[in-house]
C-alpha cells in the first residue's frame, strides 16, 4: 500500500505537469533539485571532469572508492541542481566520494557529446582512482547513458567499473516498448510526446535503434553485475525490462527489482517519500557490497 506522502506526491505532480519548452523545463527541473537541499554534513567541491563543470560530493573523513553519477533528464535538461541531493545521499550511504558531471545537452549538442563527455570523466576517474574502484550510477537518460558508456568499454576492452545503478533507465528510444501506451495515465514525470521529442533531439542523425542511442539492444557479455529498478506505474517499464533480458542474454549477473505503483525515477524523491528512501537504500548497499567484493 502507497504511503501517504507517495500518494501526495503523484497528486502534486499530475497537478503541475512539467513545461513541454526545453528552456523552461531545465528551469523546473533545476527547481525540483532545489526543493531538497544538502544536509549539512555532506561537503560540496566543485571541479571538471571530462572539460566539463563537475562536484564531488562526500560525506565521510577518508572516503573509499568513486561514484559517477549520471543526471536524467531525456538528454536534453538537468545538471548538478538537479542531481545535487541525490549525489550527497548516496556519497553518506556508501561512503565513497561521488561525482556528478554536468555534461553537454541535446538539442544543441546531440549524440555523441554527452556519452563523449562521460567517457573523458571516466578516463580521469580511472587515472586518479589508484586502487580505489569505480561504480556507475544514472537515472532515466542517465542510466541510458551509463549503459551505452558500458557497452563502449566493452567493445574496446578497456577497465570496467565495479558495478552498476540504473534507476527507471530509459534505454530504447525506438519507442518500441508496449508499456509507452499501457502506463501513460498512470506516469506524471514521463510524458511519451515529450520522449519522442528528446530522443529526436538526442539522436540527431543516428537511428533511434542504434545501439549507442538505445542500449538495450547492445552486447553487454563481460559486463560488471547490474541492478536496475523501475516501477509498474511508468511509461519506461519495459525498458528496463528489456535492458535486463539483454544483460541476461548476455550472462550478466543483473537483479531487477520492479516495484508494484511507483513512478519513473521514485527513488529521485528519497527525502520526501519512504518508498523513495527504502529503494536508495537498497541500491546503496548494492554498490558497497560490489565495492567489497570487487
Amino acid at each position: 500500500m502507497p504511503s501517504e506522502a507517495y500518494r501526495a506526491l503523484v497528486d502534486q505532480l499530475f497537478a503541475s505537469p512539467m513545461p513541454t519548452d526545453i528552456g523552461e523545463m531545465r528551469e523546473a527541473y533545476r527547481a525540483m533539485g532545489d526543493a531538497f537541499p544538502l544536509p549539512a554534513d555532506v561537503a560540496v567541491e566543485t571541479a571538471t571532469l571530462g572539460g566539463r563543470p563537475a562536484e564531488w560530493l562526500t560525506v565521510a573523513d577518508a572516503p573509499r572508492h568513486i561514484v559517477l553519477l549520471v543526471h536524467g533528464g531525456g538528454y536534453c535538461i538537468g545538471g548538478l541542481d538537479s542531481h545535487r541531493h541525490l549525489g550527497g545521499e548516496i556519497a553518506r550511504q556508501t561512503g565513497s566520494r561521488v561525482a556528478v558531471i554536468d555534461y553537454r545537452l541535446a538539442p544543441e549538442h546531440p549524440y555523441p557529446a554527452g556519452l563523449d563527455d562521460l567517457k573523458l570523466a571516466y578516463r580521469e576517474l580511472l587515472a586518479m582512482a589508484g586502487d580505489e574502484k569505480i561504480a556507475l550510477v544514472g537515472d532515466s537518460a542517465g542510466a541510458g547513458l551509463v549503459m551505452a558508456l558500458l557497452a563502449e568499454l566493452l567493445l574496446e576492452a578497456r577497465p570496467l567499473p565495479a558495478s552498476i545503478y540504473c534507476m527507471s533507465p530509459w534505454a530504447d528510444l525506438s519507442d518500441t516498448a508496449t508499456s509507452r501506451k499501457l502506463k501513460r495515465e498512470l506516469d506524471p514525470l514521463a510524458s511519451i510526446d515529450q520522449l519522442a521529442k528528446m530522443a529526436v533531439h538526442y539522436a540527431g542523425n543516428i537511428p533511434v535503434s542504434d545501439p549507442r542511442i538505445s542500449p538495450a539492444f547492445a552486447d553487454f557479455r563481460g559486463s560488471p553485475p547490474v541492478f536496475i529498478q523501475a516501477g509498474t506505474a511508468e511509461v519506461l517499464m519495459d525498458d528496463a525490462l528489456n535492458l535486463a533480458k539483454s544483460l541476461a542474454d548476455a550472462d550478466v549477473d543483473v537483479d531487477v527489482e520492479l516495484r508494484a505503483g511507483m513512478i519513473h525515477v521514485w527513488p529521485w524523491f528519497f527525502p520526501a517519500i519512504p518508498e523513495g528512501a527504502e529503494a536508495l537504500a537498497r541500491a546503496c548497499a548494492f554498490l558497497s557490497r560490489h565495492f567489497a567484493d570487487a
